[in-house]
């Protein structure tokens, strides 16, 4: 049985104000039960929103081009810590509602799955933008005659880079059989390929 003490909400707040990153409320309550493994992953998806009402814990936008909200402790949140104060969590709820055990999601639950799909859309867009702004950044040094662009964010270098390939093709057709016997390697793997689908009301 889960057992809920006048520390839990502390333990919460301490882990988080361990992380090195901020995470989604979805991706955090995974994170802390796991971490404490007192309770369900939606037992700490409720606690976590308690702490959030509570105002020791905040929601923050940090996305570009798309919402990804993650959350992080508030000023009242950090003096909670550094002061080590009890805090008052409704636990009695847990004891009246059914929730989901961690194993019984599926293949893979459905929180996971929406943030693996805004966070793909999120650096797709990056990615896209990235691309775009080296282009510009190179024309223009191209245009300059500047090998190089230094300042106190970063050290841009142009440089030329003779690239050599080979045709599968052509050495399949060129090469003799028995030597590419022996220089052949096989190495089987497995990937991830991921299609976005639109939704309503989003971009593709």
């Amino acid at each position: 049985m889960t057992t809920f003490t006048n520390k839990t909400g502390l333990q919460i707040l301490e882990f988080i104000s361990n992380l090195k990153i901020n995470y989604g409320k979805n991706n955090l309550s995974k994170i802390v039960w796991h971490e404490l493994g007192e309770f369900t992953i939606q037992q700490a998806k409720d606690l976590l929103s308690q702490l959030i009402e509570k105002g020791y814990l905040k929601e923050v936008n940090v996305g570009i081009s798309f919402a990804m909200v993650v959350v992080a402790l508030t000023e009242k949140g950090r003096e909670a810590v550094i002061t080590k104060e009890t805090i008052s969590l409704d636990f009695q709820r847990f004891y009246s509602t059914t929730y989901k055990p961690a194993t019984d999601v599926g293949i893979v639950d459905k929180d996971t799955l929406e943030e693996y799909y805004n966070i793909k859309r999120e650096l797709m867009a990056l990615q896209k933008r990235e691309e775009e702004l080296k282009e510009t950044i190179k024309q223009a040094m191209i245009e300059k005659h500047a090998d190089t662009i230094t300042n106190e964010l970063m050290d841009l270098c142009l440089k030329k880079i003779e690239k050599i390939t080979y045709p599968k093709e052509n050495i399949e057709r060129l090469v003799p059989q028995d030597l590419l016997e022996k220089i052949r390697t096989i190495k089987e793997i497995i990937v991830l390929t991921t299609k976005l689908k639109t939704i309503e009301g989003m971009d593709p």
